[in-house]
């Protein structure tokens, strides 16, 4: 039996005062916590890449080194640094279409502990592949990020860890305004509809977000 610490060392009390228990992404008033898997689904537009960029941002330029599995190679680190994320502080892990590369590569990252946020991006893969992922897989990446200061974010068009997912939200856009005539126009705003699939408080989150794009 190993001997057991009753008092806590000095880096380890450090590492809890750095990180919260909660992240707030006051953007969208969604309120994210660490040591859960989180899923987003919606299909293309639907914003849930948006909030991703945004958690990265905030938490990259907070110091937090943060990880893109990037199943499909759809990331693009211009529009990544155009929404603020450091991509000093980014693991970018360029999957090509590779299912399980994608997977061992969550696996790892979920192993290191280290991580502020894990973005399992599955946009782009086959629907038939993913729903012929064995259900054991989210629920060892739920055990493995518990008690840890790593938040691990699955996106997809539709639901793939299931009950694994301690929180769960889908997208989709609800309205989309151009400013401008003619075949050249600027995209002034997105209006989209957010719904958590997961109980908060006992009651489903219902919220709508805009995302605003200043002209130039």
């Amino acid at each position: 039996m190993r001997n057991l610490r009753l008092v806590k060392t000095l880096t380890r009390l450090k590492e809890e005062r750095e990180h919260a228990e909660e992240v707030l992404l006051e953007s969208a008033g969604l309120v994210f916590s660490r040591g859960v898997l989180a899923e987003i689904v919606g299909g293309a537009g639907s914003g849930k890449s948006s909030i991703l960029l945004s958690l990265l941002a905030k938490s990259t330029q907070a110091g937090e080194v943060c990880a893109v599995v990037d199943s499909s190679d759809g990331f693009d680190p211009g529009s990544a640094v155009l929404s603020g994320v450091e991509l000093e502080n980014l693991l970018w892990v360029r999957c090509g279409g590779n299912l399980e590369k994608a997977f061992m590569s969550a696996d790892y990252l979920v192993q290191a502990k280290g991580f502020g946020v894990v973005w399992l991006n599955l946009n782009g893969l086959s629907k038939r592949e993913l729903r012929q992922v064995p259900k054991t897989y989210w629920y060892r990446y739920r055990t493995r990020i518990r008690d840890t200061p790593t938040m691990l974010f699955v996106t997809a068009e539709e639901p793939v860890a299931g009950s694994a997912a301690q929180q769960a939200f889908s997208f989709s856009c609800e309205e989309v305004k151009w400013s401008g005539i003619g075949r050249f126009k600027l995209l002034k705003a997105l209006h989209l509809k957010l719904h958590s699939r997961k109980e908060l408080y006992g009651k489903p989150l219902l919220t709508h977000v805009e995302f605003d794009h200043e002209e130039v």
